[in-house]
């Protein structure tokens, strides 16, 4: 009996052995199975986050790249050893330079506390009641601005004040928003020329490129002093947005209408505010001073049906200059004489505008 028990047994043995075997093979293969599934989820779920890592950083270096000041403040406001005197703009810089004992260096401080600088120079009369604020563009020096103050400077006797725009030369900021601090910052400098120059001064206004747009949008705001006489857009863009698209398309033929969102909710995060903010166009009913727009026919910075928008919806006195084959703010270089004579009879009508009301 017990040899037959042990025999039994032995052979249930070998089964129950057998059959652990397979209840083990069929456990290792489905945990097997599962830990290559799990693996691969969580690599995919890896390499995704660090894709959006990656993307996130490369907008947030898009955005400081779009908005970021574009060179350091310098310590000090040195005259440039050589300038380039090939086109009006040179040589309107080296007449600056040449002339730049005539202007103060002045400073203010904005709504935010930014301290902005300017080049003022007061009239050679200095009962002049003209005076004319001056708006460079993105990534530009103020004295670029000098050949157009020389030009203001031949229709009449008046106060001449250069900005240097924040994130820019001189002034302040770690920021540039393309117009939409700046055209606020504008009427704090309108303020400062009031001061100087007496409340019942008249002030006109030239700008170009980014310049315009900020001169543009602080005319819409409905604190704009009605003391402003006109402004002379040059080469206005009419939204930030089409300039980023345009340029992405342009460098690399390929629109980054995804990537712009994204830098556009970063920039919301920071200001409170978007990219739609910056529509000179949209709004530009509600100026309601003369306005002479400027436009580039070669202009693939701010394309030419950018400035008709803005034009189009103008409701005040208004006239549209269009100078073929002029690049980017080359109009003036382009054609001098078309640009000054029109400079001239737009100044002209202002001034016949404020007489006839009374301003004058």
């Amino acid at each position: 009996m017990m040899n037959t028990a042990a025999g039994i047994t032995g052979v249930q043995a070998v089964r129950i052995a057998a059959d652990l075997a397979a209840v083990i093979g069929k456990t290792l293969k489905i945990k097997t199975g599962s830990i290559i599934a799990t693996l691969v989820v969580i690599l995919v779920v890896a390499l995704l986050a660090l894709g959006a890592f990656a993307y996130l950083q490369w907008c947030k270096r898009l955005f400081v790249r779009i908005f970021g000041r574009t060179k350091p403040m310098p310590k000090v406001d040195r005259s440039p050893k050589e300038i380039d005197q090939s086109t009006i703009y040179g040589r309107g810089r080296n007449w600056f330079y040449t002339n730049r004992n005539e202007y103060i260096n002045v400073r203010i401080d904005s709504f935010d506390k930014t301290k902005l600088s300017g080049y003022f120079r007061p009239a050679a009369d200095r009962s002049a009641r003209f005076a004319v604020i001056l708006l460079h563009g993105w990534n530009e020096h103020p004295s670029e601005m000098a050949a157009y103050a020389r030009l203001m400077m031949r229709q009449m006797e008046c106060h001449v004040l250069i900005a240097h725009q924040r994130a820019h030369g001189m002034s302040g900021g770690k920021y540039c928003t393309f117009g939409i601090y700046e055209s606020v910052d504008l009427l704090r400098w309108m303020e400062f020329i009031k001061q100087q120059v007496g409340h019942d001064c008249k002030i006109f206004v030239v700008g170009r490129s980014t310049g315009a747009v900020t001169a543009l949008l602080s005319a819409q705001q409905p604190e704009f002093p009605s003391n402003v006489a006109g402004i002379i857009a040059d080469c206005p863009f009419d939204t930030l947005e089409h300039v980023l698209l345009n340029q992405s398309r342009k460098r690399y033929n390929f629109e980054f209408k995804l990537p712009l969102k994204t830098v556009d909710t970063i920039l919301n995060k920071k200001f409170g505010f978007g990219m739609d903010k910056c529509d000179a166009a949209i709004h530009a009913g509600r100026i309601r001073v003369p306005v002479l727009v400027f436009q580039a026919g070669d202009d693939t910075v701010a394309p030419p049906e950018g400035a008709r928008r803005i034009y189009d919806n103008i409701k005040t006195p208004k006239r549209l200059v269009a100078v073929d084959h002029a690049a980017h703010v080359m109009c003036y270089d382009k054609a001098p004489a078309v640009y000054e004579r029109e400079v001239r009879k737009f100044v002209e009508q202002c001034v016949v505008r404020l007489v006839s009301r009374g301003q004058m």
